[in-house]
């Protein structure tokens, strides 16, 4: 299954969902792949993988590319990336669907069960040709007006583009303090038949889950992280 996280805008915390879903199916015995394609190289940064000499430039101009593994679980998980290039931007040219092609060339949706796609916070060759690759789109935006207003919008982008793929509707880094004005209801109100029934809870955590495979997020976030990965996925991970 190939997964991307986006938004026409940055900031939604699409990267850091993207980092949370790998992390979770990782521990969960899943052999995920991620491939960074935002030329400000978030991801690969999180991983420590950026200025790579194997990276998603190259897999965008049909060469061939070995991912690097990032780690291996001992319930037969494994994690691996593909980073961005800061040139990725200069890709202006590239059809929409180079990267579901050469996914499946490279025969990389055989090797990995899940393939987490982390495009730029804007609608441009590479996020195009990350939504038309996956087989899911999350649309990540958090509780604010800025936020909800760049999802409503780019929900309108997407239906233009007849796509295969499920989509769904996220509310990340959710705060109920942080929310004065009701934007979760907003939310609620205008993405009805997309939007994941409960929001992200901020996860202070992130960089410890990371680091640490044997680190344990608070249950109540854990559990709001499985209800969400089981919805996207359509699999129960309970």
């Amino acid at each position: 299954m190939v997964i991307t996280t986006t938004n026409k805008k940055g900031g939604v915390g699409k990267t850091t969902l993207n980092t949370l879903l790998a992390e979770f199916l990782f521990r969960h015995g899943q052999k995920v792949l991620i491939i960074g394609l935002d030329p400000n190289c978030s991801i690969s940064e999180v991983y420590g993988k950026v200025l790579q000499d194997q990276n998603s430039k190259l897999l965008l101009t049909g060469r061939d590319v070995q991912p690097y593994l990032l780690k291996e679980h001992e319930n037969g998980g494994s994690l691996s990336i593909i980073p961005e290039d800061l040139d990725l931007s200069m890709l202006s040219n590239i059809m929409d669907t180079k990267l579901k092609h050469e996914i499946k060339r490279q025969g990389l949706s055989e090797k990995y069960d899940y393939i987490i796609i982390d495009p730029p916070g804007t609608w441009n060759a590479q996020t195009r040709n990350a939504v038309f690759a996956s087989d899911t789109v999350i649309v990540s935006g958090k509780c604010s007006p800025l936020d909800y207003k760049a999802t409503l919008q780019y929900m309108d982008t997407l239906s233009e583009c007849c796509l295969d793929a499920e989509v769904f509707v996220v509310c990340n880094a959710y705060n109920k303090k942080r929310d004065p004005g009701n934007t979760w209801d907003l939310y609620q109100s205008s993405f009805a038949d997309f939007l994941v029934k409960n929001p992200i809870p901020l996860v202070n955590s992130f960089q410890k889950l990371v680091q640490n495979p044997s680190y344990t997020i608070p249950a109540t976030v854990e559990k709001r992280l499985t209800d969400f990965i089981s919805t996207v996925t359509a699999k129960n991970w309970e």
